[in-house]
């Protein structure tokens, strides 16, 4: 009697995969590199004041986050403040130029200055003021032909008062005058006319001349505990 023979291998016996066999090791991906903001282009642009000029003018560009030093131009004599929406322009150096303010929040107070001399030069020059119109310095010099001032009350508080001139000439309904002492001098004539004139002293009148006269068309009265003439 012949065996018969399988042409099929026997796999129940086959050796069982090991479970400590290395798997493949993939690549951990590369991190993404955030895309940089292309440089701005030479030009006008709209930007925020971040830093005021005396700490060094630092400006936002548009409503990105790029930040840049600046100057502020010649001709731009607004004093600006934080938070200012200006007008920059960068010129063919790279250079961020502070032109003009745009858009102020708040108040919209205003002060112009300069690093040197401010002239204003034109045939007329106006200023007005709703409330207060004020002047503070050091010294202060007007020099014009003629000076007009009205108002319905003028207050003048100093140390010392100098006016020198050719001829003073003073209008007034009622004057009153209060010091501790009071010198005048007059070279030629000094004259007063009144209706009513009353000389008042606590403790001395003396009036001394090389030729006095006193005249009344009706009366001269002298009256005193004690008269002396001569």
């Amino acid at each position: 009697m012949t065996a018969t023979l399988s042409s099929r291998p026997d796999t129940r016996h086959a050796a069982a995969p090991r479970s400590s066999a290395k798997r493949a090791v993939r690549p951990s991906p590369a991190p993404a590199i955030a895309p940089q903001a292309p440089p701005a282009q030479a030009g006008w642009h709209r930007a925020t004041v971040l830093e005021l000029p005396a700490r060094g003018l630092r400006l936002r560009i548009g409503a990105g986050a790029q930040e840049v030093d600046a100057r502020q131009a010649f001709s731009c004599l607004v004093a600006l403040q934080a938070g200012d929406t200006v007008a920059a322009l960068l010129d063919e150096q790279r250079q961020w130029w502070v032109m003009s303010v745009l858009e102020r929040s708040g108040a919209q107070d205003l002060v112009l200055q300069g690093r040197g001399r401010l002239e204003l030069s034109a045939p007329t020059v106006s200023a007005k003021a709703g409330e207060l119109l004020q002047f503070a310095a050091p010294q202060v010099r007007l020099s014009c032909e003629q000076a007009d001032a009205v108002g319905e009350r003028l207050n003048l508080v100093g140390g010392a008062f100098k006016a020198i001139g050719a001829t003073l000439a003073t209008l007034f309904d009622r004057v009153q005058h209060r010091s501790k002492q009071y010198t005048r001098s007059t070279e030629g004539l000094d004259r007063t006319q009144a209706e009513h004139m009353e000389l008042q002293a606590r403790q001395l009148l003396q009036v001394h001349s090389e030729h006095a006269l006193i005249e009344g068309e009706r009366l001269v009265k002298a009256r005193g505990a004690q008269i002396h003439f001569g």
